[in-house]
């Protein structure tokens, strides 16, 4: 029985330390894993933390633009806009746009200057009837009565003072002279041959005169004078005599006695 108690207690002092030891390490273990689950349990803390910031920073930074941001209407509005102003200083759009506006300029004005072609054309085949008429009645009537007073439809007497000079040499068959086709030159030219209004001295109206009969002195005054008559094409005047504007008609007079040396009718358009 002594030697069992014996070993008993033999075994019993082994087993203690072993027991103590094994407590230890246990709590040892136990001790390093809640340290880890601390340090865990912190790292998530900052973790959270930081996103926490970023989050805030975001939203700081965020929230400007979000104020400025306009609504759907008015940034769809903007970005047209924009869209616009890229179009316009686009160079091949404008010069696109600004074809497109020179044609449409230049048609309306080939339209205006086609109408107002016929609209003088159409006046100026109703003077030329009027002259006809005209210059068949005086033709049909004779030539004009002398008159020492002006008057409508007369002719002054011949000057009773004798010519200071040679009485000017004129040849007509100048018109057999291609260089002289005024004709044809007016056809090229009309815008020359378009004088606008025509101012009477007296206010008589338009009554034709012959090769022959005087005009009064205020009908060949320096302000009816064709000073380059080769722009017309028609030979230059010899000396003491002018070509002048009458209405549409041209005549070349005798600046001494008044009397016409040529005459072509319906010159002027």
């Amino acid at each position: 029985m002594r030697k069992i108690l014996i070993s008993l207690l033999m075994v019993s002092a082994a087993t203690v330390p072993t027991l103590a030891a094994a407590q230890d390490s246990a709590s040892a273990r136990r001790a390093a894993r809640d340290q880890a689950r601390t340090e865990r349990q912190s790292a998530r803390e900052d973790r959270s933390s930081m996103r926490e910031e970023r989050s805030a920073t975001r939203e700081e930074r965020t929230a400007p633009r979000a104020e400025r941001r306009a609504p759907a209407a008015q940034q769809q509005a903007a970005t047209a806009q924009q869209q616009a102003n890229v179009d316009a200083r686009d160079p091949r759009r404008e010069r696109m746009v600004g074809t497109a506006q020179g044609d449409e300029r230049r048609a309306a004005t080939a339209a205006e200057r086609t109408v107002r072609q016929a609209q003088q054309v159409e006046q100026r085949d109703q003077r030329q009837a009027t002259y006809q008429a005209q210059r068949e009645a005086r033709r049909n009537a004779g030539p004009p009565p002398i008159s020492r007073t002006p008057q409508p439809n007369t002719q002054p007497p011949p000057p009773v003072t004798s010519r200071p000079t040679v009485a000017p040499q004129w040849n007509s068959s100048w018109r057999n002279n291609s260089r002289y086709n005024w004709s044809r030159y007016r056809h090229r030219h009309n815008w020359l041959f378009n004088l606008g209004f025509y101012y009477d001295p007296f206010g008589w109206g338009y009554s034709p005169f012959s090769v022959g009969y005087r005009m009064w002195p205020s009908y060949y005054g320096s302000q009816y004078w064709l000073n380059d008559p080769w722009q017309y094409r028609l030979p230059y005047a010899p000396p003491g005599t002018r070509w002048i504007r009458y209405y549409d008609d041209v005549m070349l007079i005798d600046t001494w006695s008044g009397q016409v040396v040529d005459v072509i009718y319906d010159f002027f358009w």
